[in-house]
């Protein structure tokens, strides 16, 4: 069925006063409001706008234009409705520019028309931001897997090194580079990109942009784009897992089955509350940091078009009955790990993610393949007190000595961990990894060499093979944060500590 759509707001032109000689009174017309500009998508559309002229006034079209009706073509002074209607586009995006004239007065009205839906990697411009780690890696595989126009920013700003990016690459920073972005710093950076997104629009108006972010903050695909004038055809978001919170969330929401339809037609009803086809009435966003978190509105917008959740494991989504199965099957979802993406990219491609990481391969590959045995990993955590220091030493004697005989044991200590210092005189054949290494990507880049891993609880899990993972501290499945526990409740293989 076709979706009828009112670009017009009417204009009321200033009237009564004293006559006017024309040099005071010159030729003027305005088309729509002021509006340049009109996005649509590729559907058969109709609907009026308004021209407001001083005298009589004509319309013309560019050539090529034939895919455009406007009725009427003329008018007379005087504020008078056009039809405007627009044939279904069956090719590629299209756009054309109308001309208002009056006298030697002339408002030009630029129409832009999507061509066939396109895919996430068909994209022309990409923005990425980012403000969790594990999005923010997300981002870096997929810019890396693609050579297109890109503007990133990334919250926290250790994460990446700017000057390592590709060329393709504009990186916005924050005010100081060695801490995480300010609520200022975002302000800034959104008002920066906003301006650019416009831009682009202006001088590229069939362009299609690609959006990288945290489903924490999905609100920005609305925002920064279809609130500027973009059509949301033009537009694909990927919305970016950030971790547990992704899946905790949805259990929080929809976890309950008292009130799971509620929550879903509650949060379903904000998004399409939200002006998607306005007509060409476009204000400008002004969202600042508090607004764009938005993380009830993700699961909602991955069931609408150009909207998806990229995941882990979309199997992790809990509950899955009745209305909420549903719910999921309508939902875009991808389910794909970062270490496939990394061991997807050319050699020259994962190299330049390691520098852009800050990450030497070279330095721990060398280190894995110094030994004949095999590899253990071992995770650890930060401390309150003398007596969790305590409980993790014991963990590690009891690896080492469980361990030892067969493989070369790794530990990677919490960044704020000082008392696993001694570990390698304390327990020999133990290796110490630095604590502030990027220890998703050490993982991701040298899984083939990793044979075991286990320790504490930690979201890493998420993100490496599951038959990899050999014990855990904890007492059992039941016992770690959502989704591990689903993660390991079948998982026969691993031991509990």
């Amino acid at each position: 069925m076709k979706k009828w759509i009112l670009f017009a707001a009417l204009l009321a032109l200033a009237a009564g006063g004293a006559a006017c000689t024309e040099e005071e009174n010159p030729s003027k017309i305005v088309v729509n409001g002021g509006e340049s500009s009109l996005s649509l998508d590729a559907l058969s559309r109709s609907g009026t706008l308004t021209v407001a002229s001083t005298g009589p006034w004509r319309i013309t079209r560019a050539a090529g234009s034939g895919w455009i009706a406007c009725t009427p073509d003329s008018g007379e002074a005087g504020v008078t409705t056009v039809e405007l209607a627009l044939d279904a586009n069956p090719g590629a995006a299209r756009s054309t520019v109308v001309t208002f004239a009056t006298g030697d007065a002339i408002a030009s009205l630029r129409i832009a028309q999507s061509g066939a839906q396109a895919g996430y990697d068909e994209t022309d411009y990409n923005f990425y931001v980012t403000f969790g780690t594990l999005p923010t890696l997300y981002a870096g595989l997929y810019l890396l897997s693609a050579d297109k126009p890109s503007w990133v920013f990334y919250g926290r700003s250790q994460t990446f090194d700017p000057a390592a990016f590709p060329a393709c690459a504009t990186v916005l920073r924050a005010a100081d580079p060695t801490a995480n972005a300010t609520d200022a710093d975002i302000d800034r950076v959104a008002a920066d990109l906003r301006r650019r997104i416009r831009e682009i629009d202006n001088s590229d108006p069939t362009a299609t942009f690609g959006l990288y972010v945290d489903d924490l903050r999905c609100r920005i695909g609305y925002d920064w784009f279809v609130a500027q004038g973009i059509d949301p055809s033009r537009v694909k978001v990927s919305l970016l897992s950030d971790g547990t919170a992704t899946y905790n969330n949805f259990y929080d929401y929809f976890g309950d089955p008292a009130t799971a339809r509620t929550n879903w037609e509650r949060y379903a009803s904000e998004v399409e509350a939200l002006d998607w086809d306005h007509g060409g009435r476009f204000p400008a966003s002004r969202a600042g940091m508090a607004d764009l978190d938005s993380p009830t509105w993700a699961y909602a917008l991955a069931t609408r078009p150009g909207y998806r959740l990229v995941l882990q494991d979309e199997a992790l989504l809990a509950p899955r009955e009745g209305f909420l199965a549903e719910k999921i099957a309508q939902m875009e979802t991808e389910s794909v790990q970062p270490y496939a993406m990394l061991s997807a990219l050319p050699q020259s491609a994962r190299q330049q993610f390691y520098r852009m990481a800050g990450f030497d391969y070279d330095r721990f590959a060398a280190l894995f393949d110094s030994s004949d045995k095999k590899n253990l990993v071992v995770i650890g955590t930060s401390h309150s007190s003398a007596a969790s220091e305590q409980i993790q030493r014991d963990y590690v004697a009891r690896i080492v000595e469980r361990y030892g005989d067969g493989y070369d044991i790794f530990f990677k200590p919490h960044p704020a961990d000082t008392s696993s210092r001694s570990y390698e005189t304390d327990f020999p054949g133990l290796t110490l990894l630095p604590g502030q290494m990027p220890f998703e990507i050490f993982v991701w880049s040298l899984l083939d060499k990793v044979d075991a891993i286990g320790g504490y609880p930690s979201t890493v899990y998420l993100t490496v093979p599951v038959d990899k993972v050999r014990f855990l501290f904890a007492a059992d499945a039941a016992s770690l944060v959502r989704p591990l526990d689903l993660l390991f409740r079948d998982a026969a293989h691993v031991e509990w500590m």
